[in-house]
């Protein structure tokens, strides 16, 4: 017997947000960049932030939080009278913003910031009640506070929106957004998947098993990254790039110490690498891990190498889409494929479109780290770089299809 579809709502709403509206926007500014395109207001290009970190990963975290937390606890999957309220707070937020851009109204995007404020809040209460049994006291602490730093990050966004209000801009200061998406991204999104790293990976690996040392890194991980975020927002120039590139350095670094440490990559006998349940899947997981070290090695040299004549900005670009596209979307993809079969009790409709996934990653990467040399005197390679974003939405949109298919077969 299936368990209830929790998980469904806030799937619908992540991945629809993403591949019809994050991921797009994403590819119409690079298309500006490179190709000549109209220009990218900057409202849209903060929706397409909000809608990818918000949208996208917030939102499907506390959907499968539904699934996980039960199986951590011993208890039945089952939706809370809290349930239809995250749902609703979250996909109402995603509407506002949308609706904030393409309407001009500021006050909607308040509104939706605010909503999702309230979600994440209520969330992270939530965790802190589900979470209960003494022995997962620690995993109770860090999961609830990845979950808060998701709503201080939104906390955040209306603080720096109100303030530009009161100075009469519209468009909240730049330096402070990418304080509260690295809030979001370091603190509560690599927080909660490292996290659930430590406690899942038995259920997938024997023999599964995280240094005492690692569990220590992930545990303080996401509170360094956000502290070095916000100490970079205070700072001056060149500290500032340092600041942010060790902000990504710990977030990045917690992620590939897991992987590494416990052997994610590590074949043994027939056993297939963690998160995976085929070849297909473990692929997307590995190409994951590769992502998490090369740009744990790059934030390093690019915070040692802050006060030195690079394109910065071009270069900050390309390691943060390395997190959110070749570790984060490779985690959602192969865990999405993975737990389809189990959560919809159907196998996959078309099982190729794992490989279609990982082709589109594995190029989007490739040609998004070629960012700062486009920028940086090799700009023939513009157009390769633009082409990123549409491989990116081609993985986003194999999984969404796999999954409506399986949801149809599952009500038919």
């Amino acid at each position: 017997m299936t368990e209830p579809g929790v998980y469904r709502v806030f799937a619908g709403v992540a991945f629809g947000g993403s591949v019809l509206v994050g991921t797009p926007l994403g590819m119409w500014w690079l298309a500006w960049l490179y190709l000549g395109a109209s220009a990218l207001s900057v409202d849209a290009l903060l929706l397409h932030a909000g809608v990818q970190v918000f949208g996208l990963f917030g939102t499907l975290i506390v959907g499968v939080a539904h699934h996980l937390l039960p199986r951590f606890t011993g208890r039945p999957v089952a939706a809370s009278a809290l349930t239809p309220w995250l749902a609703g707070l979250l996909g109402a937020g995603l509407a506002l913003r949308v609706a904030a851009v393409v309407s001009g109204a500021a006050a909607l995007t308040l509104a939706g910031v605010l909503a999702q404020a309230v979600a994440f809040g209520l969330f992270a209460g939530w965790v802190w009640r589900t979470l209960d049994p003494p022995p997962l006291a620690r995993l109770r602490r860090h999961l609830t506070a990845s979950s808060a730093w998701l709503a201080a990050a939104c906390a955040l966004e209306i603080v720096s929106r109100l303030v530009a209000l009161a100075d009469g801009r519209v468009v909240p200061d730049l330096g402070a957004m990418r304080a509260v998406h690295s809030t979001a991204l370091l603190g509560g999104v690599i927080g909660w998947v490292s996290g659930v790293l430590l406690r899942a990976g038995p259920m997938f690996v024997p023999g599964w098993q995280v240094p005492g040392a690692v569990v220590t890194l992930v545990l303080r991980g996401p509170l360094v990254a956000v502290a070095l975020s916000v100490a970079a927002l205070l700072a001056g120039p060149v500290a500032a790039i340092a600041l942010a590139r060790l902000a990504d350095l710990a977030a990045l670094g917690t992620l590939a110490a897991v992987f590494l440490s416990a052997g994610a990559l590590r074949r043994s006998g027939r056993a297939l690498p963690m998160l995976s349940r085929s070849h297909a899947e473990a692929r997307i997981v590995r190409l994951g891990a590769a992502c998490a070290l090369a740009g744990t090695l790059g934030a390093a040299g690019l915070a040692l190498g802050a006060g030195a004549a690079l394109p910065h900005h071009a270069l900050a670009d390309a390691l943060r889409h390395l997190l959110t596209v070749g570790v984060l979307t490779s985690i959602v993809v192969a865990m999405t494929f993975r737990l389809i079969p189990v959560l919809e009790g159907v196998v996959l409709s078309w099982p190729w479109l794992r490989m279609v996934a990982f082709v589109a990653l594995l190029g989007a990467v490739i040609l998004r780290m070629a960012q700062g040399l486009a920028v940086g005197g090799w700009p023939r390679l513009g157009p390769a770089v633009a082409l990123s974003g549409a491989l990116a939405w081609i993985a986003l949109a194999a999984v969404a299809v796999s999954l409506a298919a399986a949801m149809i077969r599952r009500a038919g």
